[in-house]
C-alpha cells in the first residue's frame, strides 16, 4: 500500500547511492548472508543464524513480498524447477488473497542456487530434530520454542506469527547490515536496507537476463510497477550483459566466498 500512495517520498524513483539500500544487489546479499550465518546474534541457537540466511535467499531468489515468503511450504516447490505462491502471512493467519490481483496463485522460476539452499536447510532442520514435511513451513515460527509461532489447524504446522514477521527485520537484519558495513566500508550504503530491498534486488537482477513481462507475471506485479520500483541497474552488474540471476547470484557467492578465505590463508600464513 505505501507504494501505491499519490505523494510522499515512496513516489519518488531512487538514484545514485541510494540505490544500493532500495535494491540489494547479489553482492550485497551474499554480504549479508555470510554476516548472519556467523550467528553474533544467535549464540544459544545457532540454528536461527541459518534461519535468517534462508529467508534472505528465498525472499531475494524468488523477489517475494514480506508476507509471503512465512506462507512457502515445501510442498510450495513440488514442481521441479518452479515454486507456487498460494499463501500469504496476514494477520497471525494464512490468507490465499494477497496485495494485488496476481500475486497469489503463480509460479515463478526457483534459481538453482536457491534449490541447494534449501535443500541444505531442509536437511539441517531434521537434523536437529524439527519437522519438513511436505506440509510443513520453510520458515518454521516455533524454531525458538513450542511458545512461538502459531499452529495452521488444517496441518499441524506452525508458521511465523505476525509479530514475529514484522520484528524479523529490525531485530535480525538491521544489526546485520550495521555489522556488515563495520567490517567493510565499501557496504555502508547498504545499512538502510529493509526485507523489501530483497525483493526489488532480485527483480532488478531477473531483468538482465529475462523479457520484463514474464517477471512482471512470476512476480505478482506489472509492467508499470516493474519500471516505477524494481528495474534498477546495479552497479555491481555495469561491466557485463544480460545473465540469469542464478549466474550473477553464483558470481557473488563465489567472490565473497573468496574474500572471506582470503583472511584465513593470511593468518595461517603469520
Amino acid at each position: 500500500k505505501s507504494m501505491r500512495g499519490g505523494t510522499g517520498r515512496t513516489r519518488i524513483r531512487r538514484h545514485g547511492e541510494e540505490i544500493r539500500s532500495w535494491a540489494l544487489s547479489p553482492i550485497a546479499v551474499e554480504h549479508l548472508r555470510t554476516q548472519m550465518l556467523r550467528a553474533e546474534f544467535h549464540t544459544e541457537l545457532p540454528i536461527l543464524a541459518h534461519r535468517d540466511a534462508i529467508i534472505v535467499s528465498v525472499q531475494f531468489g524468488l523477489a517475494l513480498r514480506n508476507q509471503e515468503v512465512y506462507g512457502l511450504r515445501w510442498s510450495s516447490f513440488a514442481d521441479e524447477g518452479r515454486a507456487r505462491i498460494t499463501q500469504v502471512l496476514s494477520w497471525n493467519e494464512l490468507d490465499n488473497w494477497a496485495k494485488t490481483e496476481h500475486a497469489t496463485g503463480r509460479t515463478t522460476k526457483v534459481p538453482t542456487l536457491l534449490a541447494e539452499d534449501l535443500a541444505l536447510w531442509r536437511a539441517l532442520l531434521r537434523e536437529h530434530g524439527y519437522p519438513a514435511r511436505e506440509v510443513d513451513f520453510i520458515i518454521p515460527g516455533d524454531l525458538a520454542g513450542e511458545r512461538f509461532g502459531i499452529r495452521d489447524p488444517d496441518s499441524g504446522a506452525r508458521h511465523m506469527s505476525t509479530n514475529q514477521a514484522k520484528k524479523w527485520g529490525p531485530r535480525f537484519m538491521k544489526p546485520a547490515l550495521t555489522a556488515m558495513a563495520e567490517r567493510d566500508a565499501t557496504l555502508a550504503s547498504a545499512v538502510s536496507a529493509t526485507p523489501y530491498s530483497l525483493r526489488r534486488g532480485g527483480i532488478s537482477a531477473r531483468l538482465r537476463g529475462e523479457n520484463a513481462q514474464s517477471v512482471a507475471h512470476q512476480c505478482g506485479t506489472s509492467l508499470e510497477m516493474l519500471s516505477q520500483h524494481y528495474s534498477y541497474e546495479i552497479d555491481d552488474l555495469d561491466h557485463v550483459g544480460a545473465q540469469s540471476l542464478d549466474q550473477q547470484w553464483r558470481n557473488a557467492r563465489a567472490v565473497v566466498l573468496a574474500t572471506r578465505k582470503e583472511p584465513e590463508q593470511q593468518t595461517s600464513a603469520a
